[in-house]
């Protein structure tokens, strides 16, 4: 049977490792090379251990209180992280993207009840790639 964890924050960071023998077969050399499936964390990310650091320090040295916002400058896979952990642990979320940035990122985001503000990409941008120039128009 398999285990059963009480929250999904517990299945952060426990993802297996796999040996590519072949790998090492095919380019004749000794030694391991092992992949390790980050893609089967809850966020479908290694983001989602670092969002978990995040939170976990932020709540340890006090400079986040029970019920308060966290807002991040987010493309993607850490607002999704930061989403998870803040639903879990009962924190309002509000990820700032860029336009230029996925919309199914920005409706996962959502769907795991988080606020999405989405801040106009600078004239010229090409649609769907994110800019140092978007970047700062959501910072502001």
């Amino acid at each position: 049977m398999a285990e059963v964890l009480s929250s999904v924050t517990d299945a952060i960071g426990g993802t297996p490792l796999v040996r590519l023998d072949r790998l090492t077969a095919q380019a004749g050399v000794d030694g391991t090379i092992l992949a390790k499936l980050e893609y089967l964390n809850p966020g479908f990310s290694k983001k989602d251990r670092a969002a978990l650091g995040i939170i976990e320090q932020a709540e340890r040295s006090g400079a986040i209180k029970p019920g308060q916002t966290v807002v991040e400058l987010t493309s993607g896979n850490m607002g999704t992280g930061l989403a998870i952990i803040c639903a879990v642990r009962g924190y309002p979320f509000v990820a700032v993207m860029s336009k230029g940035n996925s919309e199914e990122r920005a409706r996962m985001m959502a769907a795991l009840g988080a606020e999405v503000i989405l801040v106009d990409q600078l004239p010229g941008s090409a649609p769907g790639q994110v800019s140092g120039g978007d970047l700062a128009l959501v910072e502001q």
